[in-house]
């Protein structure tokens, strides 16, 4: 009845209602399906296949080894609780994120509400539903949509806690979150920096709006106490710096264009290509009017337009020492990118109708081009390649088919065993070539990142020396994801190559095994060269 009563009194607002309840149902269709579609198509790849094998363990397995790792261990966690639900298989297992990134695509259409006006509310949700780079990630067995998932609730639940500061719910929402998002990955404190500088006092106005400097160290004390058990494994990571020598260094080219490659899918350009600096050029001007009409109408602009900027900037600095630049970690600071958008084309709209009307176009082309990329794997991200062109699954089931009881399968490197480990279904354990510089020290036999996922009872696997291969089958498949012709010259001269199992850029060789010749006393044994990686 007092809906009915409302709507008699107050139909505009009744109908505002309707339609936005609408467009939300529309919206969250639009980011599901874009976040869907073709999930299913990439191959699992190196990175996701760690995620899905270390989630089979138990809470206390993965945090001891992701201790050994370089990130810390909730979202495996998750992802352990999620699979015991829904299964391991690619969707279920994608499925986490691409829901985590539909959430914060509504914890973004709930922040512009408090924050600005209902028709920039809606462009940001129209425009971050299409974003390339969170439909990228949201489609990979990986924590990056999960840590902009808690950032921004954790925004939202600071923007509301500055506007009631009486309430407690919201620093207890504030804290938590930003705990989540600490355990989920340590690019959580590029957000906190953002709150510190931009978010916990906003000027309304002349009237200031600020959380009591006692709660807001109080809850910052907070976050860092429930942090406190993973800080050791924190500091050993930082002191043992692993896993970082895959990211390039930093060129003024990469970042010049950083926000072509979220936006376009595409990567550095050349010099002759600078041209592509454009769309950064206009981030800036949007981000400039944002902030100008914030000095009257908008005091939460710079809290939306420092999501962006600071994480950045911060990456752009640390790089120039230690390079970290790179966009998967940068994801949940790309989910500004439509709400600096849409608050600078709500303000031009109001005095040019129709250039903001054809600037709203061009940027959806350009989304719906990187999206191509997207679904048609051309984008230009880490890993996309492999997941394209390494059809590791195929030959897997290939081989599935074709193996015997008592055959051998050698996988040529830990890149490719496990995710060799998450598709095998031939019931048969491989053994792992571990190749020999020429240093003379194996590379990564450590009790770290993927080595730490092979149990200490298999490490009967691993061999770099064929003279060491103790084998008693007679076939052998050697599987590679990409094909390696100075194997040839690596392989014993009595094994005879006989079939060959070929998907893509992977491939299985099956070698039938003679008797070995007997070496002539005084020989010296041929010294084995490790393959080019």
């Amino acid at each position: 009845m007092s809906l009915v009563i409302t709507s008699l009194i107050h139909p505009e607002s009744f109908l505002s209602r309707v339609a936005d309840k609408a467009g939300l149902v529309a919206v969250i269709i639009l980011a599901l399906g874009a976040r869907f579609h073709a999930i299913t198509v990439p191959v699992i790849w190196y990175d996701e296949a760690y995620s899905l094998l270390l989630a089979e363990g138990s809470p206390a397995y993965i945090w001891a080894t992701t201790a050994r790792d370089v990130h810390p261990p909730l979202y495996y966690v998750l992802l352990h609780f999620w699979m015991l639900l829904f299964g391991n298989g690619v969707l279920a297992a994608r499925s986490l994120s691409a829901l985590a990134d539909v959430g914060t695509l509504l914890l973004c259409i709930k922040l512009m509400s408090l924050v600005t006006t209902r028709k920039a509310t809606w462009i940001a949700a129209l425009l971050l539903a299409l974003l390339p780079i969170s439909v990228r990630y949201s489609q990979e067995v990986r924590m990056y949509t999960l840590l902009g998932f808690w950032l921004m609730g954790a925004t939202v639940a600071l923007v509301c806690w500055i506007k009631v500061p009486d309430q407690k719910r919201y620093p207890v929402f504030y804290v938590l979150l930003m705990t989540a998002a600490f355990y989920t990955h340590y690019f959580a404190a590029l957000c906190v920096l953002v709150h510190w500088l931009c978010g916990w006092r906003v000027r309304d106005g002349g009237r200031s709006m600020a959380i009591p400097i006692r709660a807001w160290v109080l809850a910052n004390s907070a976050i860092v106490v429930l942090y406190l058990p993973w800080v050791p494994h924190l500091i050993n990571q930082l002191l043992r710096m692993d896993g970082l020598e895959w990211i390039p260094p930093l060129t003024w080219q990469t970042a010049l264009t950083f926000v072509w490659q979220l936006v376009m899918m595409e990567g550095a350009v050349s010099p002759s290509s600078l041209w592509r600096v454009l769309p950064s050029v206009l981030i800036v001007v949007c981000a400039a009017a944002a902030l100008l009409k914030a000095r009257h109408e908008r005091p939460f602009s710079i809290l939306l337009v420092g999501y962006f900027f600071v994480p950045v900037l911060s990456v752009f600095l640390v790089s120039l020492i230690v390079p970290v630049f790179n966009a998967r970690y940068l994801v949940f600071a790309a989910a500004a990118l439509p709400l600096i958008v849409a608050l600078a084309l709500d303000a031009w709209s109001q005095r040019h109708a129709v250039l903001t009307t054809v600037a709203m176009a061009l940027v959806l082309l350009a989304e719906v081009h990187g999206l191509s990329a997207v679904y048609a794997q051309t984008d230009e991200m880490n890993g996309t390649s492999i997941r394209k062109d390494a059809r590791l699954d195929a030959v897997i089931a290939g081989l599935g088919r074709e193996v015997r009881p008592g055959d051998e399968i050698v996988v040529d490197n830990l890149y490719w065993y496990l995710p060799f480990t998450y598709y095998n279904s031939t019931g048969i354990q491989p053994r792992l070539y571990a190749f020999k510089p020429p240093t003379g020290t194996l590379w990564g036999t450590a009790e770290y990142g993927g080595w730490a996922l092979i149990p200490r009872h298999l490490r009967s696997i691993l061999f770099d020396d064929f003279s060491t291969l103790k084998l008693n089958a007679k076939r052998i498949w050697w599987v590679t994801g990409y094909a390696r012709p100075e194997h040839d010259a690596l392989f014993p001269k009595h094994w005879k190559q006989v079939q060959m199992l070929k998907e893509g850029d992977s491939e299985a060789r099956l070698f039938i095994r003679g008797e070995a010749p007997t070496p002539e006393v005084g020989a010296q044994t041929r010294p084995m060269q490790p393959p080019v990686h």
